[in-house]
């Protein structure tokens, strides 16, 4: 059985060495790397190159023009050949025996891995001070199938503040039916949370699935990502992930679709969305600029996120200035919690 990592570079000169050396000492020899250059500046493709004459047969390099991250792992997946994939990212890296022990949990059939099985592990998030900190799945560890599949994990899949199962492509390793089958669904110009339009169909049409806590994947935090910073699109971004979730239910479950977890879904990543409007800091009227867009999308999205907000109130600390915001969105009450939100961003841990 071959596992085929796909690895998307982009200018990542100064962390592709420690990701594809933690690929090549896997414990699991059965694998092809696949480093497809996103059209990189840097001496990212020089790097990858000499990876692959080091290392004919084990590692392959596709260059490509700049197009973003989600096409450029779709275009490292159609040169792969392993029946199952995984996903990781170039300044990310992980343990020796990740692929190793996960390949372990799959279920196989006269020493053939069956189809439609999808295994999950845990990560740590890596500091730059440090520190670490890890993050598991909601749902206990142990193999879904059958009703238990069905009812505890599929049915929880969207809609929680917490999400049940961690939804990115990487740390997993996956059929590669279910990502195949599902290219379909990917839209290509949503640039946060684009993994959500994968791994939803794909763990929907998942026959089997082996959650496991162990954290063998390390997640480099860097503070001014696109995740991390200010991103003027990010509500566009959630508004239109929330049409994919919807036409994927629509295609998965025809008349039967209940689209709400999907709906209560957007809640949360509406949440997200107001605190990327609190941290803006973009020139010297970037608090006026950020109380007029989120007094706006509070407006704009007042249906839809107050009935879950008053339905499931939520937990986390940040969350819950934001949920204030969403019922009162004055310009006094944005002011006063964002200064709260910044001081708290400050001091936590």
């Amino acid at each position: 059985m071959l596992i085929s990592v796909i690895v998307p570079v982009y200018n990542a000169a100064a962390t592709l060495a420690r990701c594809v050396d933690s690929l090549l000492r896997q414990t699991c020899e059965r694998t092809e790397i696949i480093l497809v250059d996103d059209g990189s500046t840097d001496d990212s493709p020089a790097m990858a190159d000499r990876y692959e004459v080091q290392n004919p047969g084990r590692i392959r390099v596709l260059h490509k023009e700049n197009g973003g991250l989600m096409r450029a792992w779709m275009d490292g997946v159609k040169i792969s050949t392993g029946a199952y994939l995984c996903f990781v990212d170039s300044d990310d890296w992980i343990d020796r025996e990740m692929i190793g022990q996960m390949a372990g949990q799959l279920k196989q059939h006269e020493g053939i891995p069956s189809p439609g099985q999808m295994v999950c592990c845990g990560y740590l998030i890596e500091y730059p001070s440090g520190a670490s900190r890890a993050v598991g799945h909601q749902l206990g560890a142990g193999v879904y199938e059958g009703s238990r599949l069905q009812d505890e994990l599929k049915r929880n899949l969207l809609g929680h503040e917490r999400r049940h199962v961690i939804l990115s492509r990487c740390m997993k390793l996956i059929s590669r039916e279910l990502i195949t089958d599902n290219l379909r669904f990917l839209n290509p110009s949503i640039r946060i949370g684009e993994d959500v339009n994968i791994m939803v169909p794909a763990l929907l049409d998942a026959e089997r699935v082996v959650l496991m806590q162990e954290p063998y994947y390390h997640y480099l935090f860097v503070a001014a990502s696109m995740v991390h910073g200010y991103d003027p699109h990010m509500y566009d971004d959630f508004a239109e992930l929330r049409n994919c979730l919807h036409t994927i239910l629509l295609d998965k479950y025809g008349d039967r679709a209940d689209l709400s977890p999907a709906d209560r879904e957007f809640c949360y990543l509406f949440l997200t969305a107001l605190k990327n409007e609190i941290r803006r800091t973009d020139g010297p009227h970037a608090a006026r600029k950020a109380i007029a867009r989120i007094r706006t999308l509070c407006r704009w999205e007042s249906g839809t996120v107050l009935p879950v907000l008053n339905q499931e109130p939520v937990t986390d600390p940040a969350n819950r200035l934001m949920a204030m915001i969403c019922r009162r969105p004055s310009a006094v009450r944005v002011l006063f919690i964002r200064l709260i939100f910044r001081l708290y961003e400050v001091l936590r841990p």
